[in-house]
């Protein structure tokens, strides 16, 4: 009786095992995050779930493909939040124009061509919020 229990144990713990180097692997390709505000709305809501991926080439985007992107600000402060890449005739090679839906986002028509370190994820999908 004791083999059957340390066997269930080891398979158990194995288990255990596989599963958090499962979610570690995920946690390392994808990012989920919340809107949190309205400079993309209507394409994305203040309450909508992004899923993005950490794992792409900058130079493999697209005119109309959503990026995480993180963006200074005025004040010193960095937003971490979603653009949209329009790349313009005279954007600068390794650089790209994000912009936000709404008239008053902070982006590429204040602040210029981003670099492309600026960019951190590629969205994949966009979950609905409540």
């Amino acid at each position: 009786m004791r083999t059957v229990t340390k066997i269930g144990l080891r398979l158990i713990l194995g288990l255990v095992a596989v599963y958090l180097l499962v979610l570690l692997l995920a946690h390392s390709v994808f990012t989920v995050s919340r809107m949190g505000g309205d400079s993309m709305s209507p394409l994305i809501g203040s309450n909508d779930f992004i899923i993005a991926t950490r794992c792409f080439r900058t130079d493999s985007l697209h005119n109309g493909d959503l990026v995480i992107a993180y963006i200074p600000t005025a004040g010193g402060v960095v937003i971490h939040t979603v653009r949209k890449v329009e790349q313009q005739p005279h954007t600068p090679s390794g650089q790209f124009y994000l912009l936000g839906v709404a008239t008053n986002a902070v982006d590429s028509r204040w602040l210029g061509a981003f670099p492309a370190q600026a960019i951190r994820a590629k969205v994949l999908w966009i979950v609905r919020g409540s």
